[in-house]
């Protein structure tokens, strides 16, 4: 190996921007074996490197370097003459071959460990950073987080001119200001019980704008004598008598507005003028501001950082950490307090003994959903920035020990500058703040920077159970339906305080904040009614005895920002807390819950993205709107009719749009109501059924998807759909009509469209 002297450069880290994980030498030591890939960044050896004049020497063995042959990275000596070890990183941080156009490329494929040289682009999966530059990058940024305040800077501009001016005059009346459309509740019109219109408006600091909180009711700037009232025979808002009213208003904590059972709500409605009350469901269009709230939230430092330069400081602090090793403090204190949560310092530390459940692993290969992974959630919570254990016994194998990973956090989205749900907006916590680590037989010292609940996920491999222990964590809140007591779960729950609880069921697990536990009056319930969605889906899907539906259990996770949409789907399914609250008893009867969780029961590729996407997990969605409320929100919405006169016009199914698409296919069920739903389980149960030459050649046209299910519906509802999809212009190929034809079936109906009913 060759020896370093004062004069070396220190050792670089080679870290991708897309991944955040480093370039690695994955196994072997040497020309002929050495495997270079991406692995979580550990700090190790095998992951740092020495850059001179171009050539990237490997630490363990500095006489070999990064090179390329034949498209594959590998180590090579570096010699002089070995042109294939010669790199230039450019500007962007591309990292390329010397006068080359390609260019290190990490391919999207999971698991994202892949490293080959591709024609240079612009993409982040590119992109690529030095320990040297993450360092400059935090000594060139100002003190800002992505912690800041939400609310809209004009607000707080408002806010400090109110409050000096009340502050002088000695008056203190307040604002209710809707945190979802940042207006103002206001006195539209009229001025007395009879014809007073009360709703939202912009902010103009008029006294019909102003309310002051006296004994539990809202006085009237205008007139102090008439104070916020329900009306009595609607659910809007009026108002009332202050001596004759009976209506006692409570602004708590989370910024909701109550009078008794109801409150406040924003209806979503454009122009989103209107007022409510409505039953609580923990929504942003039910929580408020007052100016009392907002004054504290007035910034006393310089404006926050653009995204760009919030999200690259914090990645690189994130990133600076993890290179630490465990027997030396964090060079930089990640701000946790906002988000995930910090931990009392004085929630005692224990050691615990867990057992890990790997007897049942895996999906079947034939799924072709979004399934589960393997995760075992527990009641330990691990606390930020403190070292903690996770001993394993000394005669699992090392390939046993592969298996399993530790997890401290749910909170699985990484934000980017680019992400939906921060273009054009903020960053609410920091970019990336879960973090898994690896572990071997014996003892593994961990330490986790943003702290969270402790989560071990499982790969496939060898069918085992172990035992194990933990050491250093703080007993956090899991409740298990059929186990946990509500007497057993109200005294742990006021015990102990953590950020984040998880309420577990037979086919789903919750994370959710502390705070929404506490109004959780019946979590059996609860759980129980996401259990049924989760029935309810695998039977839309087909699933049965002989063909059972996968194994594990969904995950929800809410969380403070996600990267797109209010909520999204996958492993896990993230709703935003700003617009959906888990633990209220309604969100498992929202129509995005079985929307976002339809997502992960689709068969994609096979058939459900060339019916549309947001078309074909509508299904789902309306399955068990019908089957639960007797409803059907297409019907409710007129979008039969409206629908069937479009297509009337000439409207083609490939110009439709996804509520016009789900008309198509609904249509269909309504005009076969005997086979009805069946006939979508149909086709779940035979794409499963399909060979894997079978499922590749389907993936592989969208046309032949087209036929596929045209056929299997024509076989199901026992009549020949062509002139249905004639109808909408949605081509069929010959072979497939003169498949169809062969079955015998009569013709359906041209117009199979459902009007005014």
């Amino acid at each position: 190996m060759a020896s370093e002297d004062r004069h070396t450069p220190a050792a670089e880290y080679l870290v991708c921007q897309s991944t955040g994980t480093c370039l690695s030498v994955v196994s072997g030591s040497g020309p002929g074996d050495a495997v270079v890939g991406l692995a979580k960044c550990t700090g190790s050896s095998s992951q740092r490197w020495y850059v001179c004049d171009g050539r990237w020497q490997w630490a363990p063995d500095r006489s070999l370097c990064l090179a390329h042959k034949q498209g594959e990275l590998c180590l090579a000596p570096c010699t002089s003459t070995t042109t294939q070890a010669s790199w230039t990183l450019d500007e962007s941080g591309r990292l390329s071959p010397s006068h080359s156009s390609l260019a290190l490329d990490v391919p999207w494929d999971y698991p994202r460990t892949k490293v080959i040289l591709y024609p240079k682009h612009s993409g982040q999966n590119q992109k690529w950073w030095l320990l040297s530059t993450l360092k400059k990058i935090i000594d060139d940024s100002p003190d800002s987080t992505p912690t800041t305040p939400t609310v809209p800077r004009t607000l707080l501009h408002i806010v400090q001119g109110q409050h000096q001016q009340f502050s002088q005059t000695g008056r203190k009346p307040d604002f209710l200001i809707s945190q979802s459309s940042h207006t103002l509740v206001t006195v539209l019109s009229g001025s007395g019980p009879h014809d007073a219109v009360v709703g939202l408006a912009p902010y103009t600091g008029q006294p019909c704008q102003q309310w002051s909180l006296q004994a539990g009711q809202w006085k009237w700037g205008q007139d102090p004598s008439l104070c916020l009232a329900p009306s009595t025979s609607s659910d809007t808002l009026t108002l009332a008598s202050c001596t004759s009213s009976t209506a006692q208003w409570t602004l708590d904590n989370q910024g909701v507005v109550s009078c008794g059972t109801r409150v406040l709500d924003v209806p979503w409605e454009h122009p989103r003028q209107h007022l409510i009350v409505y039953p609580r469901h923990g929504g942003i269009n039910q929580k408020w501001w007052n100016l009392a709230t907002l004054t504290m939230q007035v910034p006393s430092k310089s404006p926050p950082m653009n995204n760009d330069s919030v999200y690259m400081k914090e990645m690189a602090c994130t990133l600076i950490n993890k290179l630490c090793d465990t027997s030396e403090p964090f060079p930089i204190q990640r701000t946790v307090e906002h988000f995930p949560g910090k931990v009392s310092s004085s929630a005692p530390r224990i050691t615990a003994t867990l057992t890990l459940d790997l007897s049942s692993l895996g999906q079947r290969e034939n799924i072709r959903m979004t399934a589960p992974k393997d995760w075992q959630a527990t009641d330990l919570y691990i606390p930020d920035g403190e070292l903690f254990q996770v001993m394993l016994p000394d005669w699992l194998s090392s390939q046993q020990a592969s298996q399993i990973s530790v997890r401290v956090g749910a909170h699985c989205d990484t934000l980017q500058p680019e992400s939906s749900n921060v273009k054009g907006r903020t960053f609410k916590r920091i970019p990336d703040i879960t973090e898994e680590f690896e572990v071997k037989p014996g003892i593994n010292n961990f330490r986790s920077q943003f702290g969270g609940n402790l989560i071990f996920t499982f790969e496939e491999g060898s069918h085992f159970n172990v035992n194990i222990e933990v050491k250093n964590v703080v007993r956090g809140l899991h409740y298990i339906l059929g186990k946990t007591s509500k007497e057993e779960w109200e005294r742990v729950r006021d015990i102990h305080k953590v950020p984040h609880a998880m309420l577990e069921g037979k086919s789903v697990v919750l994370v959710v904040p502390y705070s929404s536990i506490l109004a959780l009056t019946n979590p059996d319930q609860l759980l129980h009614r996401y259990d049924q969605i989760i029935h309810l889906l695998n039977d839309l899907a087909g699933f049965g005895d002989n063909d059972p539906p996968p194994r594990g259990k969904q995950w929800l996770v809410e969380d403070v920002q996600i990267s797109a949409g209010s909520a999204h789907a996958g492993f896990p399914a993230m709703f935003c807390q700003e617009y959906y609250e888990l633990c209220c008893p309604d969100t498992p009867y929202d129509w995005v819950t079985w929307h976002e969780l339809g997502h992960n029961f689709q068969q994609g590729n096979f058939w459900s993205y060339r019916y549309g996407s947001e078309s074909t997990v509508n299904l789902f969605s309306l399955y068990i709107q019908e089957t639960l409320l007797k409803e059907d929100r297409l019907r409710k919405e007129n979008r039969y009719t409206k629908t069937a006169t479009e297509v009337d016009e000439g409207l083609t199914f490939q110009e439709a749009d996804c509520w016009q698409k789900l008309v198509f296919l609904m249509e269909i069920k309504h005009a076969y109501p005997k086979c009805g739903w069946e006939m979508y389980r149909c086709v779940s149960r035979t794409t499963r059924a399909l060979s894997d030459q079978q499922a590749a050649s389907l993936t592989s046209c969208q046309q032949r998807q087209i036929d596929y299910v045209y056929e299997l519906l024509s076989e199901a509802v026992g009549a020949d759909l062509l002139p249905h999809y004639q109808r909408w212009g949605l081509e069929v190929s010959k072979k497939a009509q003169a498949k169809v034809t062969q079955l015998g079936l009569p013709m359906s109906p041209a117009d199979l469209s459902i009007r005014n009913n």
